[in-house]
């Protein structure tokens, strides 16, 4: 598999792409369009942990529709003539486990992307970003603005009267209160948690690439996300939902936002859809 990291965040941040190629003319494995999703789940709590920062790895891939296309050239390409999910399961696995590889030239690369953009510049640093993400991150300023803004009024609160000095929120707030109030209703209780999972399971992937961690911790760091994604969230809509919240609220590129909410729509529905298949 071909990757290539490429720079779709703004200010301090970045997604990286991963581009592949290959087809398969193969018949044989085409799915039975009669399976019943309501009746079949997929349990494969090691691939879920990875599907939790998935938009990534399908934006990669150039969109929803592209990415689709690749599940079905890895699954006409396999010649083991295994039951559609099970062939889907595989083709996730090779699409969204440690999509980002270790070789010499993408060790460099995703190092370069986590210094770059994350200011990751050795393992140390690693691992306290994700601390940070767990135990802060960006839910600590969300929830800091929330409390702030029901403390006056909620949805009906107004900004302007709001001093943030006294409220203990930095400068520039007050675009970030706004944000909470416009989009008051469209939180869960969880807030923007998923954004902060999200980010740190993407973190995750690229910490592997760089070699800043080994693949048995990375996946055991990814588990416990999933563990704390599950206690939050019961569908994997309203998880997302959050996630584009969360980013849209710490200010990433917002011309990619619309890319995004679309790269999630396509992603969570369709026969090649793993999500309809295994549930949050």
């Amino acid at each position: 598999m071909k990757g290539v990291l490429s720079s779709l965040f703004a200010a301090s941040f970045v997604v990286a792409l991963l581009s592949g190629c290959g087809s398969g003319n193969n018949k044989g494995n085409q799915p039975n369009s009669g399976i019943d999703k309501a009746n079949v789940q997929i349990k494969d709590d090691t691939l879920k942990g990875f599907m939790l920062a998935g938009v990534y790895f399908v934006q990669g891939y150039g969109g929803a529709d592209k990415f689709e296309s690749k599940l079905k050239s890895l699954i006409n390409q396999d010649r083991s003539q295994s039951p559609f999910l099970t062939l889907l399961d595989s083709a996730y696995h090779k699409t969204m486990v440690f999509p980002f590889g270790r070789s010499a030239g993408e060790k460099v690369d995703s190092r370069n992307t986590l210094s770059n953009w994350f200011q990751i510049a050795n393992q140390h640093d690693f691992f306290l970003f994700l601390n940070n993400l767990k135990d802060s991150g960006f839910q600590a300023h969300y929830e800091a603005c929330r409390k702030v803004l029901d403390a006056n009024g909620g949805k009906n609160a107004n900004i302007s009267s709001i001093n943030l000095q006294t409220n203990n929120l930095p400068e520039g707030s007050d675009i970030l209160l706004k944000f909470v109030k416009d989009n008051y209703d469209k939180f869960s209780p969880a807030g923007i948690k998923a954004w902060n999972i999200g980010l740190y399971v993407y973190i995750v992937n690229l910490g592997y690439s760089a070699e800043y961690i080994d693949p048995i911790n990375a996946k055991s760091l990814v588990i416990e996300q999933l563990k704390t994604a599950q206690e939050k969230y019961n569908d994997w809509s309203t998880y997302f939902s959050d996630f584009m919240l969360g980013r849209e609220f710490s200010g990433v590129e917002k011309s990619q936002n619309e890319v995004y909410k679309a790269a999630i729509k396509g992603m969570l529905s369709g026969h090649y859809s793993m999500y309809t298949y295994m549930p949050m």
